[in-house]
């Protein structure tokens, strides 16, 4: 009995081992986005983003939804109705200023940063 619990053991121990091969991991489907807005503005291409400071973000994007900071760098996030944006700011001589933007649709899907940035503009909320 203890020789065939102990082969069975063995069995299913090797069972799990992987041989050849290599594992993938994705964090995305690899899908492109669906931009689809009510009121999707004019696009904003990235290189108008780029350099910008906060107040210049403000003006152009009305409030972010979120601003978080970590040390020297900050993601700022604006949401429209057919996306988000992620503005990532790091300092430089004591200011933040707009590096590069990513955007994604609502599934999470990526998106063209011109067409999302415009609908944020043309969306923007109102600074308190």
């Amino acid at each position: 009995m203890k020789s065939a619990f102990g082969a069975l053991a063995v069995i299913l121990l090797l069972g799990g081992c992987q041989t050849g091969g290599t594992q993938e991991y994705s964090l995305g489907t690899g899908e492109k986005g669906v931009f689809s807005s009510r009121n999707p503005g004019s696009p904003i291409p990235a290189d108008r983003i780029k350099g910008l400071d906060e107040p210049q973000l403000v003006a152009l994007f009305g409030a972010p939804q979120l601003d978080r900071k970590d040390g020297p760098t900050r993601v700022l996030r604006y949401k429209s109705d057919a996306c988000t944006l992620f503005v990532s700011m790091y300092q430089r001589d004591g200011q933040f200023r707009a590096e590069f933007a990513d955007a994604y649709d609502t599934q999470l899907r990526p998106l063209p940063t011109d067409q999302c940035a415009g609908s944020i503009a043309a969306q923007k909320k109102r600074v308190a």
